[in-house]
């Protein structure tokens, strides 16, 4: 009796730490809802023009748009142009994967492997975040996501998709731009006096080639997404793509916490904006939805919950992210809403293997 009081107890305990703690990070503080206005402002604003341009791949744009940093607003606008030269690099870097080795399988292979390492080392060592998210992305998407495999026949490319889901991620860049510097023109433009004043630009951290810890999360983050790549390709499940460019989004960065603890992050983010609001808005809201109007306002009310998550510490940040993404891949399918239940549910598994396989490698064991 007395080790089942004891359980208890420490139950009560882990649960009144874990409300206090939600409690202090989602509390309101000078600014915050001004940031998550934005952020939603500039997601609305990407979805209006992928489904006026009927970009494909719509999800990736508008999460793009949501998970671009805010932290600080008065370099945002400076930092757009570095996103955008990312943006360019990453298509022009997978075209000429397509071009030169798509009809020889084993060099494509290859290559695909290559552009995996090459994406998670800059994730890890390009000194500006931004750049190395407008890279990651759309390389990733269009080089493992976008090559449809269509057995028993070859590889063979989907031009149109690749630069229209490039092209729609770039709108995200620029109403995000826009957004910022629409609502923000102070604070992108003046400094204060406490602000150090701005050095010489790097492009790469100062330790990028020298520790050999980058090389090491490189090839653990190549390994999780080759892994992904392989089994998707082998079952031949059109759904499951999205899980390569789940383990670039799911990279563990600092200060997240434990390995259980973004296990458990990942999961709960999985679980609350595929399941709970993604299924959910198809199944109660969608279904009675007759313009863009009335599909927006879901839209960007999932899109407010994930930004307030994400302008929270870094673990909630990591949260708010990943139920962006997996509410995004629910709600927002083809060229707008859709209210097929079977294509959320393979997007969502394939999230789940990118979750799952980036747990097995990066923490597995660890703890």
């Amino acid at each position: 009796m007395a080790t089942s009081a004891n359980s208890l107890s420490a139950a009560d305990r882990s649960f009144d730490r874990l409300v206090k703690f939600l409690r202090d990070e989602l509390a309101p503080y000078p600014g915050r809802s001004a940031t998550v206005g934005r952020t939603v402002t500039a997601c609305v604003l990407t979805l209006l023009a992928v489904m006026m341009f009927r970009l494909p791949n719509g999800f990736l744009a508008v999460f793009y748009a949501l998970a671009i940093s805010r932290h600080n607003t008065r370099h945002a606008v400076r930092n757009g142009m570095l996103t955008l030269a990312g943006n360019l690099a990453s298509l022009l870097v997978a075209l000429a994967g397509m071009v030169f080795f798509l009809d020889y399988p084993l060099p494509h292979f290859l290559f695909t492997i290559s552009v995996f390492f090459l994406t998670f080392f800059l994730v890890r060592t390009l000194a500006n975040p931004s750049a190395a998210f407008g890279f990651s992305i759309i390389v990733v998407a269009a080089t493992s996501v976008q090559i449809i495999w269509a057995r028993p026949n070859p590889l063979r490319p989907d031009l149109p998709t690749v630069l229209g889901t490039a092209f729609g991620i770039m709108l995200g860049t620029f109403a995000t731009r826009f957004t910022e510097w629409l609502f923000a023109p102070g604070a992108a433009t003046a400094a204060t006096p406490d602000d150090p004043q701005p050095g010489p630009e790097r492009i790469f951290t100062p330790d990028a080639f020298r520790n050999p810890d980058h090389v090491v999360f490189a090839l653990k983050g190549c390994l999780a997404a080759s892994l992904c790549y392989v089994l998707w390709s082998a079952i031949a499940w059109p759904g499951l793509g999205v899980c390569t460019v789940t383990c670039v989004l799911a990279a563990p960065m600092p200060n997240q916490g434990s390995s259980r603890h973004r296990l458990v992050t990942r999961l709960a983010a999985w679980l609350f904006g595929g399941l709970i609001c993604g299924i959910g808005s198809e199944v109660w809201l969608l279904p009675a939805v007759d313009s863009i109007v009335g599909y927006a306002l879901p839209f960007a009310a999932g899109s407010a919950i994930a930004a307030w998550f994400m302008t929270a510490g870094p673990r909630l940040n990591y949260f708010g992210r990943q139920m962006g993404l997996a509410y995004y891949l629910t709600i927002f399918q083809g060229f707008g809403p859709s209210a097929s239940l079977m294509a959320s549910r393979d997007r969502l598994m394939g999230v789940l293997l990118g979750l799952l396989t980036m747990w097995l490698v990066f923490d597995a064991g660890r703890e």
